[in-house]
Parts: structure tokens; C-alpha cells; sequence
């Protein structure tokens, strides 16, 4: 018997199957670069190919901030960054040599990470915990998270940066979080 995952159907991850998937990611080999790239994946909603465009420079640490160049027709824009993702991309610079400018996500021999090699990564991560996910996931469960939080719409929409609401609504739909005030 090998291990055995359990295909994630939902478009989302729920909450502990996220924390299980960052301890994993910290626990990997090249746990702190992993652990940072799945949480600013997660808390911004990034593509694999948005993550594989991030630059030191698009990142303001005094500013608690990074600009993100959306694609797919999004709207590209700076969003905060959270202490915890601070000093997770700070641990991350000072490991990969304290760089400051040049692509974030390092592979071997310092070559940049391609999408292929962060859906490898995230399958990977996946498995340990018993689960088969894909990296959009994470991006679906932002929205979901956010919504099921009760977080304005037009916020989320301009955190994700979908030009058009019904693009963000989508997440609305099955927030069991946000539909508990219904029910009092």
C-alpha cells in the first residue's frame, strides 16, 4: 500500500487543511522559502504565474506592503502585508543571500522558480498531508476566506484584482461562515 490522498473536489481548502499544509510547507526541505511562498500565495490570492513574477523591489518593507502585478486582465495594485508574512519573506531574504532586487521565488542553483516548478511544489506539500490540491486553490480559498469572514465585496474584489464584481462573487457562494448570521 502506498500513501493515499484524498482528491479536494471544493475549489478551496478549509482553514485546517491550510495550516496543515504550512506546517508541511515549513517542515519541507526548503521549508522557509515554501512556507513564505504559500502564505503571500494564499493571503493575496496569487497565480503561479503572478508568484513567478514577484520582485524584492515590489516589496516595501517599511511600507508593510507589495505591489502586485496581476495577470490574466486583472488590475495590477499594492496590497498590506501582514507581520507574519513580513517576517516570513524576511527569514526567506536573509536564507536565499539578502537580496533586494531580483525575482522572490528561488530554485536550484538560484534560478528563478518557474509555474511548473510551484504546482510541483504545492502537489508535493499536498501529499504529505493527505491531500491532492492544485495552487489555484489557494487563490479560491482567499476569496472564500475573506467573504466567509464578512469582508466587503468591492474590498476583496480589489485585494484578488478582478476588473469585474461577478468575478469575485463566485465566493459568496457556499460561505457557510458568512450565512451563520442567518441563522439566530
Amino acid at each position: 500500500m502506498g500513501n493515499s490522498t484524498t482528491k479536494v473536489e471544493r475549489d478551496y481548502l478549509y482553514r485546517n487543511e491550510l495550516e496543515s499544509l504550512f506546517k508541511a510547507a515549513k517542515a519541507s526541505n526548503r521549508g522557509t522559502r515554501n512556507y513564505a511562498l504559500l502564505l503571500v500565495m494564499y493571503r493575496h490570492g496569487l497565480r503561479r504565474s503572478e508568484a513567478v513574477a514577484m520582485q524584492w523591489q515590489d516589496i516595501n518593507f517599511p511600507g508593510e506592503e507589495i505591489y502586485i502585478k496581476r495577470a490574466k486582465g486583472s488590475v495590477s495594485g499594492s496590497a498590506p502585508l501582514w507581520k507574519d508574512e513580513l517576517v516570513a519573506l524576511r527569514n526567506y531574504q536573509r536564507e536565499s543571500g539578502d537580496r533586494s532586487f531580483g525575482t522572490v521565488w528561488q530554485g536550484w542553483k538560484n534560478k528563478p522558480l518557474t509555474a511548473k516548478a510551484i504546482y510541483k511544489i504545492i502537489k508535493e506539500l499536498g501529499k504529505t498531508i493527505g491531500l491532492d490540491i492544485h495552487p489555484h486553490q489557494l487563490r479560491h480559498s482567499c476569496g472564500y476566506h475573506l467573504i466567509n469572514n464578512g469582508n466587503e465585496l468591492r474590498l476583496v474584489q480589489q485585494l484578488l484584482g478582478h476588473k469585474e464584481i461577478n468575478n469575485t462573487v463566485r465566493y459568496t457562494k457556499l460561505a457557510a461562515g458568512a450565512l451563520r448570521a442567518l441563522v439566530n
